[in-house]
């Protein structure tokens, strides 16, 4: 027979305690140290079942577990444009008879359509941390760090008059420089997110019980990112705001989603199909106004800022997001594979500023459009140390590896990403 020494925190035999002590216990002291070896073997079983079962889902978590993620991610793609071409859009440009002192225009014509080339690199580093506040509801925290976003632009000019074509270059030449620098750079944190879900129907892979769940949930994702600053009139000299790389939604979104799980045991192995659907709104913002001189007939930055307005109003459309997934235990508690699709879909934005020619042509203009489509397909290794006989070390943890392909891309970054993950789980009594 075995108890538990208070003192040390180690167990020990009864005959060890009974050689040393025995004069001093009677049976009503027996009893207790029998109930309180019993109590700590059962936790101890408790904890590395429940260590074991619940890392098994990625929807929820027991009550009174941690669920503790930190994920390293790398991308980089082209902006893919409306028709399917490694383009932004495409300006039809028309100046006739223009001035303008900052650019050393005098009386200047020139006509043609400007095209853009766009490129991003990124890398993130997100944490994610998950709290069984009951066996049913789960909330969360998310915050991304943006380590590094590098956008490079390029830009082709066609001038609709050959003859005039080296002057024109030259004009052009001047505003990209003025207000698109090649490559703009940032870091910094992402949009925070707090959310919970519930589950709705069946029961949790982690309760080992039944065959499927659903679950509901609600995430609010904060404009925590740092914001495009406003232009402010510098006598000609360059704005800072031509340097700032935006990224963030730039406005709160509410995220609703469905989402359920299919599972069963066979031959000693975990299969798992997961589902998701989730739909995105977006509350309305003031945000200050990009000053640049496309889709106005303007070129100084001043009467940019005048015609347009320092602020605008901008709602995010309505985005659909769909997921499917499948997972498989290849060795058995050891390593899993799941392989993944997601479909998106964004309806067009809304822009209301002081310049209703300017809000069309940045919802969408030839080539580009804010309502965007994206069907991707990921694939994630996952790396188990979370059976209580076989893991390394007093935490349970789980490494994933993944990528994600990029299979249709319409306005937005054709991304090819990969990660890597660390999940790790602590139980709090």
């Amino acid at each position: 027979m075995l108890a538990y020494c208070l003192d040390s925190g180690h167990v020990v035999s009864w005959d060890d305690i009974q050689a040393k002590c025995g004069h001093l216990l009677d049976p009503q002291l027996k009893l207790i140290v029998v109930l309180i070896n019993r109590i700590h073997i059962f936790l101890i079983s408790l904890f590395f079942v429940i260590s074991y079962v619940f890392g098994q889902t990625h929807f929820t978590v027991p009550q009174n577990v941690w669920r503790v993620s930190i994920f390293s991610s790398m991308a980089s793609g082209d902006w893919i444009g409306e028709d399917g071409t490694k383009e932004v859009g495409h300006d039809s440009i028309l100046f006739s008879d223009h001035s303008d002192a900052l650019f050393g225009l005098n009386s200047t014509t020139f006509q043609g359509t400007l095209t853009e080339l766009r490129k991003e690199n990124l890398s993130t580093l997100t944490s994610k941390i998950e709290y069984g506040f009951t066996d049913k509801t789960t909330v969360s925290l998310e915050v991304p760090y943006i380590r590094n976003l590098l956008v490079e632009r390029d830009w082709n000019w066609k001038p609709d008059f050959l003859d005039e074509a080296d002057s024109s270059q030259q004009t052009i030449n001047w505003l990209q420089d003025y207000y698109f620098s090649p490559r703009r750079q940032t870091s910094g944190f992402g949009d925070i997110s707090l959310g919970v879900k519930i589950v709705l129907m069946g029961t949790p892979a982690w309760s080992a019980k039944g065959m499927f769940s659903v679950y509901g949930g609600v995430m609010v994702q904060f404009p925590s990112s740092r914001p495009l600053s406003r232009y402010h009139s510098a006598n000609g000299s360059h704005s800072s705001q031509f340097e700032e790389v935006l990224f963030g939604s730039g406005t709160t979104l509410w995220k609703y989603s469905l989402s359920g799980e299919f599972y069963k045991n066979s031959w000693d192995r975990l299969f798992n199909i997961s589902w998701a659907a989730q739909i995105v709104n977006s509350s309305k913002a003031t945000l200050n106004t990009p000053i640049f001189f496309l889709g106005i007939s303007q070129t100084n930055p001043d009467s940019i800022a005048e015609h347009i307005g320092l602020t605008y109003l901008y709602k995010r459309g309505t985005q659909f997001r769909g997921m499917i997934s499948a997972t498989l235990d290849l060795w058995p508690e050891r390593v899993s594979l799941m392989g993944n699709q997601i479909w998106l879909f964004k309806r067009q934005d809304q822009f209301i500023s002081s310049n209703p020619e300017w809000d069309k042509r940045m919802t969408s203009h030839p080539g580009y459009n804010t309502e965007m489509i994206q069907i991707s397909q990921s694939f994630v290794l996952f790396l188990n140390n979370l059976d209580p006989l076989k893991k390394i070390g007093p935490i349970p943890f789980i490494v994933e590896i993944g990528t994600n392909l990029p299979i249709l891309t319409r306005n937005n970054y054709s991304d090819f990403c990969t990660w890597i993950g660390l999940t790790c789980y602590f139980q709090m009594w």
